[in-house]
């Protein structure tokens, strides 16, 4: 029976109609260049919105895949299931206290933490004028200082710049930025009943896929191994595994380290009398959630908000973050973390800016097992393609102090052992 398709014409068709769509985009991008990737971007932007509830249940079950393991071990341990039906039981029973364990803390939060944060920001606000006449005599005062008991510098430049640092042009900036902020409140509370839907859809969701996961595992599995031969299959699963891994454990480890700081600097400041104590642990602890930078990007709005309680609340504040940090860096987070990514800090600095440039602060907080990753897979690699051309050149780790020598390109792998003879 002849063949409906001839495969050589069809791969033929495939790279034609591939050619010819790739001409187009690159018209497109040679005659439009400054709309092209906005007008790109803002296409996919809109065809994943579709998806935004069923994306945002996976993402729901995925991070919420931990817990329900964990009381569902426990509960097989305590009950020793024996039929299906059992099974089935407990599962329920453990997406249930996951769930309530959720929309419990939710509640918490709103009922406690809401009233005492809003009790900081109204304070702050009514506060306001107070603090914006503090800064203006302490200007005022620096200036007079700096111009009696500094005479070498010029009255003319001391003048300009402090005129520079107007304190009408700081309150117009401020006030252009509480309006900012309210116009995308007001805008956020128009769109309220499609993220509420939207919300509940991604809850739904995430139900089935946590009661239903090995059958939604079994079948992505089936899937890739009908796509992929055999050994790009498993080579592939594997991959995905460690992935999951890699993430599963960072996100849980700096939840927790995170959660630690921010318990932490709230007894500190608190103890130090400071009125925001509940606000600006907040702040700490959330950026504590971005390696690195998160820790001086949270302590610069610490540090203004305290500002207005005076110079030295803010001296205070600034070397209580730096305790905090040096403690959290050189105990709490290897306790927690350990060497939970396996890169250096140089390939953390650099994901984090590239994946805050990318995706903003979303993309600081994923890049590093990310980053991680494509580390890891791209060593794999290397080590491959260097035993297949049977050449031997050890990777130097960050504990090496002795240099490696010289090894000409073409040296063989040397034997395991002393005793194996190379093959003649």
């Amino acid at each position: 029976m002849k063949k409906l398709f001839d495969p050589a014409y069809t791969k033929m068709a495939f790279y034609t109609i591939l050619v010819v769509a790739v001409s187009i985009l690159v018209f497109r991008f040679s005659s439009t260049t400054d709309t092209f990737f906005p007008e790109l971007f803002g296409r996919f932007t809109t065809f994943i919105g579709i998806f935004d509830a069923i994306i945002a249940g996976l993402a729901i079950a995925y991070l919420m895949n931990p817990s329900m393991n964990f009381f569902e071990r426990h509960l097989t341990k305590r009950l020793q299931p024996k039929t299906a039906k059992q099974c089935r039981s407990i599962r329920r029973r453990s997406i249930a206290i996951v769930y309530g364990c959720l929309f419990g803390g939710t509640y918490l939060f709103i009922s406690v933490l809401i009233p005492q944060l809003m009790e900081n920001i109204t304070f702050f606000v009514n506060n306001a004028q107070r603090y914006i006449n503090n800064i203006s005599a302490f200007l005022l005062e620096a200036e007079m200082y700096v111009s009696t008991n500094l005479p070498v510098i010029p009255t003319d430049i001391v003048e300009e710049v402090f005129d520079f640092i107007d304190i009408n042009s700081l309150i117009d900036l401020a006030v252009s930025s509480l309006n900012t902020i309210f116009s995308t409140v007001v805008t956020s509370t128009v769109n309220l009943t499609g993220l509420l839907f939207d919300t509940i859809i991604a809850f739904i969701v995430a139900v089935y896929v946590l009661g239903q996961k090995e059958t939604f595992a079994n079948g992505s599995t089936r899937l890739v191994y009908a796509v992929l031969k055999r050994e790009k299959a498993v080579k592939f699963l594997s991959l995905c595994k460690e992935t999951h891994y890699l993430m599963i454990r960072f996100f849980v480890g700096k939840s927790l380290d995170s959660l630690i700081i921010g318990i932490i600097c709230f007894f500190g400041l608190w103890l130090m009398q400071n009125p925001y104590a509940l606000l600006l642990a907040l702040i700490l602890g959330v950026f504590n959630m971005i390696p690195y930078f998160g820790p001086f990007i949270g302590a610069v709005p610490a540090v203004i908000i305290t500002l207005f309680e005076g110079i030295m609340p803010a001296l205070f504040l600034i070397v209580f973050i730096i305790v905090i940090q040096q403690f959290d860096g050189l105990y709490l987070g290897p306790k927690i973390l350990g060497d939970s990514l396996g890169i250096t800090p140089f390939w953390i600095i650099s994901s984090v800016t590239i994946g805050g440039g990318i995706a903003g602060a979303f993309g600081m907080f994923v890049a590093c097992p990310i980053a991680a990753i494509i580390i890891i897979s791209t060593n794999r690699w290397i080590d491959k393609q260097l035993d297949r051309k049977h050449v031997y050149l050890p990777k130097l780790e960050v504990v090496d102090v002795i240099p490696v020598p010289n090894i000409p390109y073409n040296q063989q792998k040397m034997p395991s052992s002393s005793t194996e003879q190379p093959k003649k």
